[in-house]
């Protein structure tokens, strides 16, 4: 079984049921960026907005959203035939609300195009809202493992850790519903490949070399960073190939910086902190100016949340969908990263022990300068309190796509001592079976006891 056919084969029924099963709009922030999907498949590209109101769309789409939340607090399962039924009777009716995206105004549309696409068809026939949701989830899906079988074709190594970490519980949630970080993590996930072929001299076709950075400089900041990759490995061959490849990249880092300065608006208001915290005063300027002014405690700060939260991060990756965590025991998911770390290091041995000096360790500080990013960006968006108690908010999450380059990089090189006592068939059921059983766990706890306790 080749890495291309572990993803079709798991990550396919798998992403189909989570699509077709996960309750409607449960996602990450679904509600919401379902909303933005909605708006450009009726054919804006950004954000409409009515002056004090929002964004206009059918009433009918936002009375759904609230009747599944209301099925789930009234105490009944998140996901029944009934409802189901009540939701494919409801049509738009030419009502129309206004909803505020702001929450989605820090992501360039690239991010939400499949699920738009996907949409476009039910939204100009005025379908039931769930069907819409449906198809976008769909094209989500696909969009997000034609990229991620690209990118594992495309890799000239680690063809294995790309196509494992692609099937990561939470990447496939993400995939299988409407969000733009599918997208995000697949593009990532491109560009990680783009880069071993770099660093070893192998030619890349030009159109997948631009069309690979282009996709990632335009989908959610600030994954475009990791573009970074390419100018450092292209200058390092000082080839032809190389120095175009570190052109290219140079190009696309700074387009990803330009949109996301561009696309930065004192508007944003992420959707979690508005749940959480009630409507923030959001004050970029100010939050800069704590942040930039009390560096020592920002890294501080960061370190140590990274470390007192990694075990919430862990079950996050392997037992959570949205507003759902499943029932396994919580040593589980640790035991599921161990595993699924050694079968990669078996199956791509070669790879990994080849990885050493500069290319590793630029890659393990790449690593942690995007966490160290990410927190900040947390910390910006999500609070407006002068301490840091809230700067791990959704880290889990934003994470998850830089796995690859952690395992790649932070993954202990003693473990390859003891790979031969793993066979090569063990190791690809390994990683066909952690993403199995993780998401069969997820499904029972949607449809069966309808549970939405935290770990």
């Amino acid at each position: 079984m080749s890495p291309q056919r572990l993803l079709l084969l798991v990550g396919v029924p798998l992403g189909l049921l989570i699509a077709l099963l996960a309750p409607a709009w449960t996602g990450y922030d679904e509600h919401t960026h379902f909303a933005r999907s909605v708006d450009m498949a009726g054919g804006s590209l950004f954000p409409t907005h009515e002056e004090g109101l929002g964004t206009p769309m059918p009433a009918n789409y936002s009375e759904d959203t609230l009747l599944v939340q209301r099925n789930w607090l009234d105490g009944k399962p998140a996901w029944t035939a009934a409802l189901t039924g009540d939701l494919l009777g409801s049509s738009p009716d030419g009502r129309t609300v206004h909803v505020d995206l702001r929450p989605t105004s820090a992501s360039p549309p690239v991010a939400y195009l499949p699920a738009a696409v996907g949409m476009l068809v039910p939204v100009a026939v005025d379908a039931p809202g769930v069907l819409a949701l449906w198809s976008g989830r769909i094209a989500n899906l696909a969009a997000y493992l034609g990229l991620a079988i690209l990118a594992v074709r495309t890799a000239s190594a680690f063809r294995w850790t790309l196509a494992a970490l692609a099937l990561l519980p939470m990447h496939l949630t993400l995939g299988a519903t409407i969000s733009p970080d599918a997208l995000t993590a697949a593009a990532l996930f491109l560009v990680v490949a783009l880069w071993t072929r770099v660093r070893v001299g192998d030619e890349i076709p030009l159109w997948l070399l631009v069309s690979g950075t282009l996709l990632l400089a335009l989908a959610k900041p600030p994954y475009f960073l990791v573009l970074a990759l390419l100018p450092v490995a292209g200058f390092r061959r000082r080839t032809p190939e190389g120095r175009l490849a570190a052109r290219v990249g140079v190009g696309t880092l700074g387009l990803g910086l330009l949109v996301t300065l561009l696309n930065s608006s004192t508007r944003y208001q992420a959707v979690s902190s508005t749940m959480g915290y009630g409507d923030l005063v959001l004050q970029p300027d100010v939050q800069r100016e704590r942040l930039l002014g009390d560096l020592p405690g920002f890294l501080w700060a960061s370190g140590e949340t990274w470390f007192t939260e990694l075990h919430h991060y862990v079950q996050d990756w392997f037992r959570n969908f949205g507003f759902f965590t499943s029932g396994l025991p919580a040593v589980l998911p640790w035991l599921f990263l161990i595993l699924l770390t050694v079968a990669v290091f078996r199956l791509d041995e070669e790879d990994f022990t080849g990885l050493r000096g500069p290319d590793r360790w630029l890659l393990g500080l790449g690593a942690t300068g995007m966490l160290l990013v990410l927190f900040g960006s947390s910390y910006v968006y999500f609070t407006d309190h002068v301490v840091y108690d809230t700067i791990g908010q959704q880290m889990a999450r934003y994470s998850a796509p830089l796995l690859v380059l952690m395992v790649l990089a932070w993954a202990p090189r003693r473990l390859l001592r003891t790979l031969d006592r793993m066979s090569v068939e063990a190791a690809r059921l390994v990683l066909a079976a952690i993403p199995v059983v993780a998401t069969a766990s997820i499904l029972m706890t949607w449809l069966v006891t309808g549970t939405a306790d935290r770990y």
